[in-house]
């Protein structure tokens, strides 16, 4: 089997380690397309025996299944010339905010199209991704997209009508966490901590977490009650996170405005 990328950035790069130490596909059944051979060369350097080329029809020539690996304000550009070489071909979009129907409109129409959104998080292997087919896809198809998706982490089938909210919650979400940390160790530097023993101790503390609540079976309001004494340290500091549903309405706020900018995207607003 060969797997193709257009685009040989960081989302590409992301899965194609998936799919390679998953033994998904080995090296040598990667191809990737980029404008010029410098701006593939880290997807090359990364899979020694992969093979790069400029022109993005070669890549749907030679591949079983095409990773839609771009910007969306470049797709147009990107499928002009796919027309025919893209009859009866599998795709999958990493695409924000482009729509099934506008992808297969820029492809033959026999082309088998899934649209999905992944995270950043692929990169070490734990991502989180959804996806949703289209109307030529099989359900080998599906079981094919998900094995890819799956090999970076975790997939779910989703209708495409909720792709935009995800993109909101786990394809923006990493930055929200990361944002998180970031104020967290602010923070501790602020009350008198070193710089680096508040970074490593946000870090432990939020993976940690994350895990915790990964693999119990409370809610994770229910986790912060258990942290919570009388009285006590948490309390005092969970009440400014409380007072007037603050953290709640900043996260409304958050993924309201990403999904809103997703939608924008599909509406082709730069």
């Amino acid at each position: 089997m060969i797997i193709g990328f257009i685009g040989a950035g960081v989302m590409a790069r992301a899965l194609g380690k998936g799919l390679v130490e998953g033994g998904v596909v080995p090296a040598t059944g990667l191809i990737c397309s980029a404008p010029t051979q410098e701006d593939g060369q880290p997807f090359l350097d990364l899979f020694p025996g992969a093979r790069w080329t400029p022109d993005n029809d070669e890549v749907v020539r030679q591949s079983d299944l095409t990773v839609l690996a771009i910007k969306p304000q470049v797709f147009i550009k990107a499928v002009s010339s796919l027309g025919e070489v893209s009859a009866g071909k599998l795709f999958l979009s990493l695409m924000a905010g482009i729509t099934l129907q506008q992808i297969c409109e820029g492809l033959h129409p026999t082309a088998r199209v899934v649209r999905s959104m992944p995270n950043t998080p692929m990169q070490i292997g734990v991502g989180a991704s959804v996806y949703a087919g289209g109307p030529n896809v099989t359900l080998d198809d599906l079981a094919l997209v998900n094995r890819v998706l799956s090999s970076a982490g975790k997939a779910w089938p989703i209708e495409e009508e909720q792709i935009n909210a995800v993109t909101a919650l786990s394809g923006s979400g990493p930055a929200y966490v990361f944002h998180f940390i970031d104020a967290l160790i602010r923070a501790g530097i602020e009350v008198g901590l070193p710089e680096k023993l508040a970074r490593d101790l946000a870090i432990q503390t939020v993976t940690g977490s994350a895990q915790l609540a990964a693999q119990s079976p409370l809610s994770p309001m229910a986790l912060a009650t258990q942290v919570k004494s009388p009285r006590g340290t948490t309390l005092a500091g969970c009440s400014i996170l409380e007072e007037n549903d603050a953290l709640n309405q900043l996260m409304a706020r958050c993924l309201a405005a990403a999904k809103t900018r997703a939608e924008e995207l599909a509406r082709g607003e730069a």
